[in-house]
């Protein structure tokens, strides 16, 4: 029977972001799923979720403590004695859910997820040390992988013009969406803006066009899901803006306080100027939510025409969509809503676990 690592280093924090959020729902659908694979899975038990896979069937666990080790020391694993355990687990393929991977491969195939390409297109978003490390751990790496799946069509393309990965190498299989839901919550009177303090989220700029909206909308405020993160610039206004009347900072939230923040929200707001997904706009419609995004990157492809679509650069561009969003007549708004839900109804993480064990077989 082929056998498949899995590459579980996303385990390694308590609080995970998208990407890591994405990784572990791909690898918990493939390993929920009916297959003629077997897994051996090294992670991190103690990351939400995962302990429910010790008990599936064709699987083997490598407990790896990833939560007690650096970032580093976790990329030499990466590299160095993930292939050898791999080859001593007897996988003739390696998963790598989240663009990093490994370098030398110790005989095995390797299949890498391929979130973006923002730590190559756009460095000045990124931390020197950052920047570092995915020279080494990712582009080498990515561009000799047996499959490169990537997660929109836009970074498809992306990975076939930066990284000169022909066609037959390169596969696109969409992210799904896991199934939220929130408690009873009144409709509130907020803007929402949920991902990390990064560069490309665009927040100075968002911020800007809801105190330009704010004075026609009393009580309207700005809830901002998110913290910063050590590898990333900081835009130099952010913080003050961040002070600003009417906004407010709610940081790192959970999966039930998150999708309560999308139920009530009155308009979700997600201007980015780069995403190789963009799940939060899904998750949003999901929960019954209206959205504004960007007219740039996968955000067209992957939120479908229900969207109010902004020109991410303009402030002015933002606050007309949010005015926009927030006089939509009722029965239009209701209408986009539904639009919405059933969109985001079409990305499913069984679906993406399908096409994933299709595409080991190809490479056994």
């Amino acid at each position: 029977m082929l056998k498949v690592g899995f590459n579980g280093r996303f385990s390694g924090t308590k609080q995970p972001t998208g990407t890591q959020t994405a990784a572990f729902q791909l690898f918990d659908a493939i390993i929920r799923r009916e297959r003629d694979v077997e897994i051996v899975v090294f992670a991190d038990s103690r990351f939400p979720g995962i302990e429910a896979w010790k008990s599936a069937a064709k699987l083997q666990w490598v407990e790896t403590p990833f939560q007690d080790w650096t970032r580093n020391r976790a990329q030499v694993w990466e590299q160095v004695n993930l292939p050898l355990a791999a080859r001593s687990h007897d996988c003739s393929i390696v998963h790598h859910p989240i663009t990093t991977s490994p370098v030398w491969r110790n005989g095995t195939k390797s299949v890498v997820t391929l979130h973006d390409l923002n730590f190559y297109r756009h460095p000045e978003w990124y931390s020197k040390s950052f920047r570092l490390a995915y020279k080494v751990c990712a582009v080498a790496s990515v561009k000799r992988a047996e499959r490169v799946v990537t997660i929109s069509n836009y970074v498809r393309d992306q990975a076939r013009e930066s990284f000169r990965i022909p066609d037959d190498r390169l596969r696109m299989v969409y992210n799904g969406v896991k199934s939220m839901v929130s408690d009873a919550i009144p409709p509130g009177q907020y803007l929402l803006c949920v991902g990390s303090l990064q560069p490309h989220k665009n927040l100075a700029r968002m911020i800007k066009a809801y105190l330009k909206v704010r004075p026609a909308y009393p009580g309207l405020e700005l809830h901002v899901v998110g913290r910063p993160q050590a590898q990333f610039t900081t835009e130099s206004e952010l913080p003050s803006l961040l002070k600003a009347d009417g906004v407010k900072l709610l940081g790192y939230l959970s999966e039930q306080e998150l999708a309560n923040a999308y139920a009530g929200a009155r308009l979700f707001c997600y201007p980015s100027l780069e995403e190789g997904f963009g799940l939060p706009v899904l998750e949003s419609m999901t929960l019954g939510g209206l959205v504004l995004t960007s007219n740039l990157s996968c955000l067209p492809e992957v939120s479908g025409p229900s969207a109010i679509f902004v020109d991410p650069t303009s402030v002015d561009g933002i606050a007309d969509g949010i005015r926009a969003g927030l006089d939509l007549p009722e029965a239009e708004r209701a209408r986009r809503i539904a639009e919405g839900r059933a969109w985001a109804a079409r990305f499913t993480w069984d679906a993406a676990a399908g096409e994933y064990l299709k595409i080991y077989d190809e490479i056994s």
